[in-house]
């Protein structure tokens, strides 16, 4: 499949999950997003992703680097859960929290991170492309 048909099937799929990405500019398709900005009384949660995808017609693979932030402050009440999976170069990190106040108002909140990640990779495969994770931000920049 052409180039632009795999970043078009690959941004409908993130508009679809609510992933605000960018076309074009220094990469294919860029996310630089706030997931979480929760505020409690006691505290807050942020979650900040970026990602980088970068498409080589030269050697027809994606070029994908990731990076998330997550930043708590506060005094909370209540559970969060994270679990981590691996499949070969893939990682998927679930975030799952429920936090209480004391007035006992509950705040919760569940990402799946690994979906951003598995979107590019199927594209990849469906079309005939290499996937490759990139640890350096600069080998998924033109």
């Amino acid at each position: 499949m052409e180039k632009n048909k795999i970043i078009a099937s690959i941004a409908r799929q993130y508009e679809e999950i609510g992933i605000l990405h960018k076309i074009g500019g220094e990469t294919d398709i860029s996310v630089d997003q706030e997931l979480l900005d929760a505020k409690h009384p006691t505290g807050k949660v942020k979650i900040h992703y970026e990602n980088l995808i970068l498409l080589s017609e030269k050697d027809k693979t994606i070029y994908f680097w990731e990076l998330t932030k997550e930043i708590k402050s506060g005094f909370s009440f209540g559970f969060s859960s994270e679990s981590f999976s691996q499949s070969g170069a893939t990682l998927s990190r679930k975030v799952k929290a429920v936090q209480y106040t004391v007035n006992g108002k509950a705040y919760e909140y569940e990402f799946d991170l690994g979906q951003l990640n598995k979107i590019v990779k199927t594209a990849a495969k469906e079309n005939g492309w290499k996937f490759k994770v990139v640890l350096s931000k600069k080998k998924a920049l033109y």
